[in-house]
């Protein structure tokens, strides 16, 4: 089970424009909540989870809505953290 969760400073910066072009930041809390409950099946069906490739690899990515995105990763130290790496459009990411 996720026990934390932590924000990057680019991801701050990003909720940040967000909340001032007024996107529906409930739709967000959303997600992460479905993130923190590790509720797959709803991740893939909902917010078309899936694993990016390349070089960001271990990345993954949810659409929050159609053109939003956030990218996340799971960090496993002694207990896992789910670390929030970056959200917006797909031509801000």
């Amino acid at each position: 089970m996720i026990k934390y969760s932590r924000t990057t400073a680019r991801f701050d910066r990003s909720l940040k424009k967000l909340s001032k072009k007024h996107y529906d930041l409930a739709r967000l809390d959303t997600a992460i909540k479905t993130i923190l409950a590790e509720d797959h099946e709803t991740l893939i069906r909902q917010f078309d989870w899936h694993m990016l490739t390349g070089n960001l690899v271990g990345i993954n990515e949810i659409h929050v809505d159609k053109n939003w995105l956030l990218l996340y990763q799971i960090i496993n130290d002694d207990e896992l953290t789910l670390l929030l790496l970056n959200t917006g459009g797909h031509n801000i990411l």
